[in-house]
């Protein structure tokens, strides 16, 4: 978990955001609980670090209600909303009473890029299909973007909005406001108190300048604390020994100084050091802005990946990958003291994709197997397929039955998802 995540507020009332935007929070959800609902989605924008997924899970904390989510990493297009968002809004828990049963989470639908090229990739139909989502749902639907106006101008954005309630995430529009002023003390104490829970050690002034440097994100706000928490030789030795997510992991190694801290901390990591090595790889040219910080540090990954290249032979050079890539921020003269969003490694994107695609292959293959032998379209199925994942996780049974006689390769079963 990142520092951002494990404080991550559950509560509406301690979110930071102006009260006029919790009063529309709590009116909206509380007509869901009370089945008054008049807007069945609601649409959060702003820019990035204002908390508006933070607001969903704090909205799904309000009605005790699980969340079903859609991000920006997974594929939006007709068949996968369909499948997953569709099948939420649509279906209950077969086990749960409740009405409604779980909040559902479409994230950065701003993204949700449309090609009707399928050679252009794209999420073809997934707007369309969001709209479907939001005229037939049964429970509560949060949209999240960062640019609302861009949105706008997409086919089925102006329905999309017409049936949701659209919040303007901005904690404020100018300095000289009362909202500003409440927000920049609940900035300073969230991020006092956060301090204070890791052994933080820093100033009342140093926290000052870092929500200043990054008003109104708040998660570059946190991400700046944990800077602090690394400077000067390492952090706390009353802080706790957990396993660090591989954003920190490249953090520590593009800005700390301390080589045998970050090499310790690399050694306990649960990623592949491959992984890691991508990472770094992909993000260099964000970090750093000096073209000689960029060749020394590249020059520095590319040892390190010969001797991972050489593990099949043996394996124990694998740890000479570490300890070389771990060296990456004693090579550079001029740091970057500000946050940075890393970016996920393209090549371990494109690699996801291409499983992504057989996964999709193999799935319509038990689509069609069972439409052949029940005389049913591939659109009933589709629309039936949390069944059979329900009978495949709760029944194995019944599912070995239907798979000997459909004749299923593994690789088909296991297209059978959530």
């Amino acid at each position: 978990m990142s520092l951002p995540d494990d404080y991550r507020p559950d509560n509406i009332d301690d979110l930071i955001i102006n009260d006029e935007t919790k009063d529309a929070l709590k009116s909206w959800i509380n007509s869901w609980l009370n089945h008054e609902e008049t807007k069945k989605a609601i649409i959060l924008w702003g820019n990035q670090g204002t908390g508006k997924t933070s607001t969903a899970y704090a909205l799904a904390k309000f009605g005790n209600l699980p969340i079903i989510e859609m991000n920006a990493s997974e594929q939006r297009n007709k068949e996968n909303m369909k499948r997953i968002a569709l099948m939420a809004s649509e279906y209950h828990d077969l086990f749960s009473s409740k009405e409604p049963d779980k909040l559902i989470l479409i994230d950065e639908a701003d993204n949700i890029f449309e090609s009707r090229n399928p050679s252009k990739g794209g999420d073809s139909g997934g707007l369309s299909e969001l709209l479907d989502v939001i005229k037939k749902t049964k429970n509560p639907v949060v949209i999240t973007m960062n640019d609302f106006y861009a949105f706008r101008g997409k086919n089925n954005a102006k329905e999309i909005i017409f049936l949701s309630i659209v919040i303007d995430m901005t904690p404020y529009k100018r300095k000289n406001e009362v909202n500003y002023k409440s927000f920049f003390h609940k900035a300073f104490d969230r991020l006092k108190f956060i301090s204070d829970e890791e052994n933080i050690n820093i100033s009342g002034t140093e926290l000052n300048e870092i929500i200043k440097n990054d008003e109104p994100d708040i998660r570059s706000m946190i991400n700046d604390l944990y800077l602090y928490k690394t400077k000067n030789n390492g952090i706390t030795e009353n802080s706790r020994d957990v396993s660090k997510s591989i954003y920190y992991m490249v953090s520590d190694t593009f800005r700390n100084n301390n080589y045998d801290y970050v090499l310790n901390s690399l050694h306990s990591m649960d990623d592949d050091p491959n992984f890691y090595m991508k990472w770094l790889d992909e993000n260099i040219p964000y970090e750093y802005s000096d073209p000689e910080d960029m060749m020394r540090s590249y020059d520095v990954l590319s040892k390190a990946d010969i001797y991972y290249g050489k593990r099949l032979n043996d394996y124990s050079l694998v740890n000479y990958a570490l300890e070389i890539s771990s060296g990456v921020s004693l090579v550079i003269k001029n740091k970057n003291e500000h946050y940075v969003k890393y970016t996920f490694p393209e090549y371990v994107k494109k690699l996801s994709a291409r499983k992504n695609n057989r996964d999709r292959y193999n799935l319509r293959n038990f689509m069609t197997k069972l439409s052949v032998i029940s005389h049913t379209s591939l659109s009933e199925i589709l629309n039936g397929m949390w069944f059979y994942y329900i009978l495949k996780t709760k029944s194995k049974k019944d599912f070995n039955y239907i798979s000997t006689a459909l004749d299923l390769s593994d690789e088909e079963k296991n297209a059978i998802k959530k």
